[in-house]
């Protein structure tokens, strides 16, 4: 859910240009924006943590904009500079030492590290898989194998065909889906009958459609075969990591902070995103209905508890993109062995109440 229109194609630069980019923005870690950690949440001046974007401010953002609000940073001596979305995207950014975190996507993570970029996820802010395959109501399409070689309207990421084909195989179908890239424009596209199908949010874009009384059939990712993520994730630069450890801890926790928060007064952090980003969210109905689905069901894990990563988690799933043949090394080649746990995540940073994996 992110601000309607999907991280498909805000990364879609990662995979294959990485390195390249990286040079260009002046390579490792070393660049990071953020000074040591002298005085950090010790009485002294705050120190500053840039935190790069994925898209526009949306309701996966909301605990940043409730831990400024409530105070959570000052007390923790951290000063949060949120850099807007830009065409560049947060990996790139993150990896090359120019943000020290961004949102990313345990999706990503996986193609943007064999490509190159410095960078791990310190903290999952979605639990579980968004995303769900939709379909007109009124389509014959009951179940994903009756999209055996129909149209689908993507993004341009080298995931999305390998997801969309694992879950049409996965319920007795044939795969072979046919891809038109049509980024934004593919939600349109399904609801006027242009493509048979495209991916879409339950936190955002299921919402809004409703909302709007277009009648889908939708079919949830994990649903099929494909195995869950973390979908929204926060990554650092690794280099910022290693020089900032105490404060990225601070900024670690008084974040996760601001979406517990969210978790137990989703209305009231609605409230505080809206207000934190005014003129932002037209149809405000979508951002307290949007929070309300995320603080029940993608916030929390199974525990309860908000943030926490596992190496089971981040071994099944970038193993299934090694499967696929798309996980690419700098060269543009696929890589010869599936990354290790520890080479995209760290547990290191997280929150106090997660135990270490």
């Amino acid at each position: 859910m992110r601000s309607p229109k999907l991280r498909w194609t805000a990364l879609a630069c990662v995979v294959g240009v990485m390195s390249l980019l990286v040079a260009a923005c002046g390579g490792g870690s070393s660049s990071s924006s953020s000074t040591t950690e002298t005085g950090a949440g010790g009485g002294g001046e705050p120190q500053a943590v840039s935190l790069q974007l994925d898209w526009t401010p949306n309701t996966n953002h909301t605990g940043f904009y409730v831990a400024m609000n409530k105070g959570y940073y000052e007390k923790a001596g951290v000063s949060l500079q949120i850099l807007p979305y830009s065409e560049g995207s947060a990996d790139t950014l993150v990896g090359a030492g120019k943000a020290d975190c961004g949102i990313s996507f345990q999706e990503n993570i996986p193609l943007a590290i064999a490509a190159g970029s410095e960078e791990k996820s310190v903290m999952a802010i979605v639990q579980h898989q968004v995303n769900s395959l939709i379909v007109k109501a009124s389509s014959p399409f009951k179940s994903p194998k009756d999209l055996s070689g129909k149209t689908y309207g993507g993004f341009g990421l080298p995931y999305e065909v390998p997801i969309i084909d694992q879950m049409i195989k996965y319920d007795g179908g044939s795969g072979e889906v046919q891809n038109v890239v049509l980024n934004t424009g593919a939600y349109e596209a399904v609801y006027n009958g242009q493509v048979d199908t495209s991916l879409g949010f339950r936190t955002w874009e299921l919402i809004e459609a409703k909302e709007r009384g277009l009648k889908l059939r939708e079919f949830p990712v994990s649903n099929y075969g494909v195995p869950d993520t973390y979908n929204v994730v926060m990554a650092c630069n690794d280099g910022w990591l290693k020089s900032n450890p105490e404060l990225a801890k601070k900024f670690v926790q008084a974040t996760a902070e601001g979406y517990e928060f969210a978790i137990k007064n989703p209305k009231e952090a609605a409230k505080i995103l809206i207000e934190e980003n005014p003129g932002g969210f037209p149809n405000e109905h979508l951002v307290y209905a949007s929070a309300e689905k995320l603080a029940k069901e993608f916030y929390p894990d199974e525990e309860g508890r908000f943030g926490c990563q596992t190496k089971e988690r981040w071994t099944k799933f970038p193993e299934w993109e090694f499967k696929q043949g798309i996980i690419t090394g700098s060269n543009g080649k696929p890589i010869s062995k599936p990354l290790k746990p520890e080479e995209m995540y760290t547990s290191e940073f997280g929150p106090s109440w997660c135990p270490e994996s």
